[in-house]
């Protein structure tokens, strides 16, 4: 063997001996797979529900709700009890509490002309502009100025049907007469049969 062959070969020995102590790679990871489409998210869900401070709207909202459920004579202990502390401490909120009793179904007398009428005057305080009460009253003053505008839709068309009722009394009347009078006019020229 010739000393060059020799060395080739040692040098390829040693090479061999050295890639052999060195640590193999591990396999290669497969790469994730593409998306077919971009798929769209559902939305988030909506943040969880927090307790809110309770203010005078829910107050006045609870309050409708118990005036509900009153019979006709709780109803006007609680109408007195009431206009006693409106008179006696005024307050917006004692107020509204007014007003809600008089627009209650099983208010006696219900009366929501005055409660719209006490709404409106209210509203147009400018010291009210910033109340946590003016959207409550906003909303029943104008749910309260549509019934009134439906109330008085249904009065006129009462009041037509009225009319229409009596203009067909009269008509029936004065067609029963003539159908009357023709009646009598063909018994008077009805010839008299001799016996």
């Amino acid at each position: 063997m010739r000393w060059s062959t020799a060395r080739v070969l040692l040098a390829s020995l040693c090479a061999g001996l050295l890639l052999s102590a060195c640590p193999q790679p591990g396999p290669r990871p497969t790469p994730p797979p593409e998306p077919a489409a971009a798929q769209p998210q559902p939305p988030s869900a909506p943040p969880p529900f927090s307790l809110q401070p309770v203010g005078d709207g829910d107050r006045l909202i609870s309050y409708y709700g118990f005036l509900r459920s009153l019979s006709g004579e709780q109803w006007k202990l609680e109408f007195d009890r009431t206009m006693r502390f409106y008179r006696e401490q005024y307050s917006d909120f004692t107020q509204m509490q007014l007003v809600l009793l008089q627009i209650v179904p099983n208010a006696q007398p219900r009366d929501s002309a005055q409660a719209r009428d006490m709404l409106s005057s209210w509203l147009k305080e400018p010291r009210t502009r910033s109340s946590d009460l003016r959207p409550l009253a906003l909303m029943l003053h104008t749910m309260l100025v549509e019934q009134q505008q439906k109330d008085s839709e249904i009065q006129a068309q009462a009041q037509k049907l009225k009319e229409e009722t009596r203009r067909y009394d009269e008509v029936k009347e004065k067609l029963d007469a003539l159908i009357d009078a023709e009646r009598k006019m063909l018994e008077r020229n009805k010839p008299v049969r001799k016996p």
